[in-house]
């Protein structure tokens, strides 16, 4: 019986000589691709060529020049090959160059592709709408546009014959090590698109080197600095949740901090209602001292000017106020503080939950979990937005994650209570989360199935009593501005001319309005209108499944227990309530009245999520959070 020949197996040599292969190929067609279309003439320096054309294709030549040697070389000594492998392997000796590499590669594909994918599709160019100047890929497009093409394939040839080669760190790479290199090599890329636009521009591009460039070395100093008290185990255990917290605020506030600047929103906003009525507080005065320059959003009442909005958003900036004055006083950065501390307190109930074992998510994937809530939602825009209602919405959220914190961490009742109550002098619809919040604290002390109905009574009755004394107040200070107890001013606003219509003739809430607050919750598809070749997602705002998708991981498992049906509670309580509302958050790219029920809806999530953030989830993360970046920069930087 004949033999049959034996298949030869593919070894890494032959991966090595087909990416080289296919590396000088592609390089050949980029060099001819850079050089078919001359410079402009008063930028030719050499044979038609412009002296950074010329600077540029001579680096190309000689990887090529490399690349060919090599190739050569693995066909006969293989003494360049081998002085490679033994150089790559004492590289990789060291379990930093593991990240260090990957990272590097990795930056270089998005980039290529990136400024492929923008020449190709100019339209896309909007998303990045902070480059000084976008017309530098058409430029490269049209002159070098296959070289980066070739940049593209050479790293992801490079990545895919590492992940061939089968070598891995010894040792796992620990977070804060990873974030340093990450952060110290976008820092890099920063410098070097920085030199690049400097030299382009013949002049310093400063605002990309004291803009993105500082803020990026702030975090990777920071990390740095982590690393290294990394090493020392013990304090590293000790402190880990502490600086794990800090690096969650700064890298919210730094990249709020500085998409806020890009956007032009950034700095003292003398005419803010809210900082008007704080200056007003400080005088003495419940209404606006002086006749502001906007009216919109504020109620004309007995010859004054009122704030209608409750109080306590105003009561918290007093003061800075106090202290800056109202000329001086930056809204903008006291709410990017406040949003950071809040994704950090959403960190930190994740984490709560993973602790008393009522969850069986990673640590990573709270960390997931933390960033759709502060990148995947409206809250990122509400934070940088700091329109009145938008403000007190972060502060409502902010008080409302205490509320729920103090309950996981079984913090005395008051001060549950005390939280709870600032949220409701904000947003007082936010009553309804109590359910969940007595749900957790009877999970939290159940003793062999068996409840302590004695101690949860006397919780509800401690409580309540700062909440019932915070309606109180409420309710007095709507006397004391127009004198009704219940009128918060809403009915004589200067606002929408449809809402006030609709608040005359049925009533603040009213099953009237059902049926359109249902349909801007759950089915309103993006209003897209194609102006000045620009869709904007502008009018009432999408739902709340378009604007995050990632939440319909509500309702992937169902579960019954007392801590996820007190949840589950809260958020159909809050849903009710919104629905009979009589605004649905009128002007608005996504459904910003959600913020109300994120934190019980993030916790069932959590929950539903399983040991570690899925692909699908992740998936939906990222889509979620590209929406909301789309959204944002359409609402502060339209053309049009």
């Amino acid at each position: 019986m004949a033999m049959k020949p034996k298949i030869k197996s593919i070894t890494l040599l032959d991966f090595y000589r087909l990416f080289l292969g296919l590396a000088i190929l592609e390089g050949f067609l980029a060099l001819w691709f850079l050089f078919r279309i001359p410079s402009e003439t008063r930028n030719a320096f050499l044979v038609n060529f412009s002296w950074q054309r010329i600077g540029i294709g001579f680096v190309f030549i000689v990887v090529l020049g490399v690349f060919l040697f090599s190739f050569l070389d693995s066909f006969k000594s293989q003494k360049f090959l081998k002085f490679l492998t033994s150089r790559f392997a004492i590289l990789l000796d060291y379990d930093i160059n593991h990240t260090f590499i990957k990272t590097s590669l990795t930056l270089i594909l998005i980039c290529s592709l990136a400024g492929i994918l923008f020449y190709w599709f100019p339209d896309f160019q909007r998303l990045i709408f902070f480059l000084p100047n976008n017309y530098i890929f058409t430029v490269l497009g049209e002159r070098a546009g296959l070289l980066i093409g070739w940049v593209f394939l050479i790293s992801l040839q490079i990545l895919i014959l590492y992940a061939i080669s089968g070598r891995k760190a010894s040792h796992p790479i620990a977070a804060p090590v990873r974030l340093m290199v990450i952060s110290w090599l976008i820092e890099i890329f920063v410098c070097i698109y920085f030199a690049l636009w400097s030299l382009i521009t013949r002049k310093l591009a400063l605002e990309v080197l004291l803009g993105p460039g500082v803020k990026i070395l702030i975090l990777a100093v920071w990390f740095s600095l982590w690393a290294y008290l990394n090493r020392y185990k013990d304090w590293a255990r000790r402190y880990f949740q502490l600086i794990t917290c800090a690096s969650i605020w700064l890298c919210v506030f730094i990249v709020s901090l500085q998409f806020a600047q890009w956007f032009d929103a950034w700095g003292p906003q003398p005419q803010n209602h809210f900082i008007l009525l704080a200056s007003a507080f400080l005088h003495g005065k419940i209404y606006l001292v002086d006749t502001p320059t906007i009216t919109h959003d504020l109620t004309f009442y007995n010859g004054h000017w009122f704030v209608p909005y409750p109080p306590f958003p105003v009561v918290l900036i007093l003061p800075f106020v106090a202290i800056w004055g109202a000329q001086a006083f930056n809204l903008t950065t006291f709410s990017l503080v406040l949003a950071g501390l809040t994704t950090v307190i959403i960190y930190l109930i994740i984490s709560r939950l993973i602790q008393l074992g009522w969850i069986q998510l990673s640590r990573t994937g709270a960390i997931w979990l933390t960033a759709l809530f502060s990148f995947g939602t409206v809250f990122w825009w509400l934070s940088i937005n700091i329109g009145e209602s938008f403000f007190s919405q972060i502060v409502t959220v902010l008080f409302c994650g205490l509320a729920f914190l103090s309950v996981l961490k079984k913090w005395p009742p008051w001060i549950t209570g005390i939280c709870l109550g600032a949220a409701i002098l904000c947003r007082p619809n936010v009553f309804v989360l109590w359910p969940a919040l007595l749900a957790i604290v009877i999970q939290n002390n159940m003793n062999a199935e068996k409840v302590n109905w004695k101690y949860i009574s006397r919780w509800g009755l401690l409580s309540a009593v700062p909440v019932i004394l915070g309606v109180f107040f409420l309710l007095y200070y709507n006397y004391a501005r127009f004198g009704n107890f219940m009128d918060f001013g809403y009915v004589t606003i200067r606002g929408s001319s449809a809402i006030v219509y609709n608040v005359q003739n049925y009533g603040l809430f009213n099953i009237h309005y059902v049926p359109f607050n249902l349909h801007s919750m759950f089915l309103a598809l993006p209003d897209l209108k194609l102006s000045c070749q620009y869709y904007i997602p502008r009018g009432w705002g999408m739902s709340i499944i378009a604007t995050t998708p990632a939440i319909i991981y509500l309702v992937r498992k169902i579960k019954i227990n007392w801590w996820i049906g007190g949840c589950w509670c809260s958020i159909i309580l809050s849903i009710i309530l919104l629905a009979l509302y009589s605004n649905n958050g009128a002007n608005q790219y996504g459904y910003r009245y959600v913020m109300d029920f994120i934190i019980p809806a993030i916790m069932i999530i959590a929950s539903n999520a399983g040991q570690k953030i899925s692909v699908p989830l992740k998936t939906l993360i990222i889509a979620s959070i590209f929406i909301n970046y789309y959204g944002t920069i359409s609402w502060f930087r339209s053309p049009c």
